[in-house]
């Protein structure tokens, strides 16, 4: 395209696209710390909103020239170098080294008072009677083999379950991977691990804006049993009601033969009996 002054270019415009996009995944990884959705988090927020604002009036005007685009792209940039700021501000922060020394450590008491001074909308509550994770039974979006869903139950069992962070986990981050669990089984899912709360503490944090539990420590030995459903909704069934009845009875087998209680959900939800 040409790149005179006043004519579109498309490098130029795709550039800038490619530049708010960036900003805005920029935005929500500092928005997930207590810092970064602070006032500090909310001015580079506002100053992006106008941005993109200014962006879009431009294009529906006709005026998103070569010499607006990058303008504009210079413009977003800085504030992409802003937000990083913020970020590397927030990786050395005291609390956030405190925090990756107390999960390192197995810590809980300090892992639970520093982590909510870390991330934003993080309390500690009592741990709930149970908590719950399903298994992810398709994997490219057909379902996974029961050989591969028992090795991944009995792997949790007997390791535990794997921490996980990444860009967008809320409450966690990949130096603070959590594992995030539910206090109810959820819906429409085949297969659920049930987690003893004695494996967990007796303190628990949870996002308080999802209601999902988050656990940083490594919590092995906490899996007391799964909950396997006894039908799907017809839009989960990739043939027919039979195809997973015969997938269940398969399961069922399986679990018995690696001696993985199957629960419920009225059993589920009830206490753990006390030891004798």
């Amino acid at each position: 395209m040409s790149d005179e002054r006043g004519a579109p270019d498309e490098a130029a415009v795709t550039a800038l696209e490619v530049a708010i996009a960036d900003m805005g995944a920029l935005l929500v990884r500092a928005q997930r710390y207590r810092q970064g959705a602070g006032p500090a988090g909310a001015a580079l927020a506002r100053e992006a909103l106008l941005l993109g604002d200014e962006a879009r009036a431009l294009h529906r005007r006709g005026r998103l020239t070569g010499d607006a685009s990058r303008a504009l792209l210079a413009r977003v940039r800085t504030l992409c170098e802003k937000i990083e700021v913020l970020l590397a501000a927030i990786r050395a922060s005291p609390e956030y080294a405190a925090a990756r020394a107390a999960v390192g450590a197995g810590n809980r008491a300090e892992v639970l008072r520093l982590l909510p001074l870390v991330f934003a909308d993080l309390e500690a509550l009592a741990t709930p009677q149970a908590l719950f994770q399903a298994v992810a039974w398709r994997r490219r979006g057909r379902p996974r083999g029961v050989s591969d869903l028992m090795a991944e139950v009995v792997r949790a069992r007997d390791e535990g379950l794997p921490r996980e962070g990444d860009d967008l986990t809320r409450g966690a981050d990949e130096l603070l991977p959590a594992v995030v669990l539910l206090d109810a089984p959820p819906p429409d899912e085949p297969l659920v691990l049930r987690l003893h709360p004695a494996g967990v503490g007796s303190e628990i944090l949870r996002l308080a804006e999802t209601g999902e539990y988050l656990v940083h420590v490594p919590v092995p030995h906490a899996v007391a049993g799964v909950l396997v459903a006894d039908a799907l909704p017809e839009d989960e069934l990739e043939a027919d009601a039979g195809d997973y009845a015969r997938f269940r009875a398969e399961l069922m087998a399986a679990l018995a033969r690696a001696g993985v209680p199957v629960t419920t959900l009225a059993t589920a939800s009830a206490p753990p009996p006390r030891p004798a």
